[in-house]
């Protein structure tokens, strides 16, 4: 019998459809990868197997017993622990703490008092300690969360949830975010695991996921679009059109055509930043133009979105500097920065509940050329749709808001991050087909995008990241003509 079998499981959210009709089936003991790009599903996946969301249709079965519907504290119960792609924690608590709570969740029937300190519960300490030795964190057991380092937090997530002694371990992305000594450290440890343990990998790093699972299942648009074993599904053409697009297979893409560069619009240098202790980015360096459209390439986890981020005053720079036109704009808010001429398209659309499409537009609106009436022009089915709920609408729709609420602020520098997460071929061609018009117009555009086909049909010039640093720069058929290169950017 399987330890997890999901059968036909759909969820929406909105007028997004985030998962159709997904089915799989994995044995007790299997390390299975589930891989794919932004928005095929995964998360959403694990989160209804875990019981944070009830699926709109299918059924999920643990050991056999369907517990979709259930709630996460039954599920958990039930044998299924995860970790999560942000470290969630009590700054003040001990590591130690940490892990007996995760054991006290557990013992049914056993009462404990709050103001009871942990250690009097009979056993509860000494299991604590084994669950910490088995990632490497006792010499920290006393240590406080808030000053462990980033590895370090990851380490203690992943002894919680070995603390439950769980039948299913789901793991999602246990190395965004690290640096390469915390990756090999964690990546030892999760290659160490018990055979016994049945685990379920969302991984962004393909390298670590080939090596770690028995078998890989591929989402795409919120299907399964393969499954086998590692070396299967590397050589399968489709998982390169995925994460690629067709680029792999063009041997004499046209060049776009180059246009004299104008004064410098967005200059980043030495920047450095992060989350925490996490630090991601590493000294980047980089220059946009005016009327240019840059493209930010690289795989997840790489640093696209926190450097936008940080461009943008969501995250503050530990060093470095961001001028916008010549002037020093580093550690402004978004507010400020946005007053300046500065606009995120974020990634996830951003929907804003109680609002209609019209409403939304209505209230970024600033004095420019662009008005409400010209982005409906730009997007007719926009128009159509202008008194529906935005969260309503279909994620192509909500892309298109999301790009006409942008356009309605008249920014100086436009920053995209993600824009064809999710979408369907169709309206990942209208997104290029936008881009390609913004830029016929002068418009100064930073893309971050994975979909590497559509990046470079776009862009004048590329940037490639890896490990929070510039890897790359050069023109996009320069960069076509190197497939190698290309390759390693996806680890494909």
């Amino acid at each position: 019998m399987p330890e997890l079998r999901a059968e036909r499981v759909s969820k929406a959210f909105g007028g997004m459809q985030a998962l159709r009709g997904v089915s799989l089936s994995v044995e007790r003991g299997e390390r299975r990868a589930i891989i794919g790009p932004n928005g095929a599903g995964k998360t959403t996946l694990f989160r209804i197997i875990s019981g944070e969301l009830r699926p709109n249709q299918g059924a999920v079965y643990l050991n056999g017993r369907r517990v979709d519907g259930l709630p996460p504290e039954r599920v958990s119960l039930l044998g299924v622990a995860r970790t999560f792609q942000v470290s969630s924690l009590f700054p003040e608590k001990s590591c130690l703490e940490h892990v007996m709570l995760a054991l006290l969740a557990l013992r049914r029937g056993q009462r404990w008092w709050p103001f009871t300190a942990m250690a009097r519960v009979p056993g509860l300490e000494d299991a604590a300690y084994d669950a910490l030795e088995q990632v490497g964190l006792t010499q920290q057991a006393r240590q406080p969360a808030g000053a462990l380092a980033h590895g370090d937090r990851r380490q203690l997530e992943l002894a919680m949830a070995l603390a439950q002694q769980p039948r299913l371990l789901l793991l999602d992305e246990p190395l965004a975010g690290l640096s390469e000594v915390e990756r090999e450290r964690i990546g030892q440890i999760l290659m160490q695991l018990p055979r016994t343990l049945t685990v379920l990998l969302i991984e962004h790093d393909l390298g670590f996921a080939y090596a770690f699972a028995d078998r890989m299942t591929v989402l795409h648009y919120g299907e399964v679009l393969l499954e086998g074993d590692p070396e299967q599904v590397r050589r399968d053409p489709r998982l390169l059109e995925v994460y690629a697009g067709r680029v792999l297979e063009e041997t004499e893409a046209p060049p776009a055509p180059e246009r004299e560069a104008g004064p410098a619009a967005l200059q980043v240098s030495g920047l450095v930043s992060g989350y925490g202790d996490a630090q991601v980015l590493h000294g980047v360096d980089l220059e946009v133009r005016q009327g240019e459209v840059v493209a930010l390439l690289g795989r997840n986890g790489m640093g696209k979105t926190t450097l936008l981020h940080t461009i943008m005053g969501l995250v503050r720079p530990s060093s470095g500097r961001v001028l916008l036109g010549g002037r020093d704009v580093t550690g402004l808010s978004p507010l400020q920065l946005a007053q300046a001429g500065l606009t995120l398209v974020p990634q996830g659309r951003r929907a804003i509940p109680g609002l209609t499409a019209q409403e939304e537009l209505s209230l970024a609106r600033q004095p420019g050329p662009w008005s409400v009436e010209r982005v409906y022009e730009l997007f007719p089915r926009l128009y159509e749709r202008r008194n529906a709920p935005s969260v309503a609408l279909s994620g192509g729709e909500q892309q298109m808001l999301a790009i006409a609420r942008a356009l309605v602020r008249n920014p100086v520098v436009l920053l995209m991050d993600e824009p064809s997460e999710g979408l369907s071929p169709a309206v990942l061609q209208r997104i290029e087909e936008t881009i390609q018009a913004l830029r016929r117009e002068g418009m100064t555009i930073l893309l971050a995008e994975q979909k590497l086909d559509m990046a470079l049909n776009v862009a004048d010039r590329v940037y490639v990241l890896e490990q929070g640093k510039v890897v790359y720069e050069g023109r996009p058929d320069a960069l076509r003509s190197q497939r190698q290169l290309l390759q390693q950017m996806m680890a494909i």
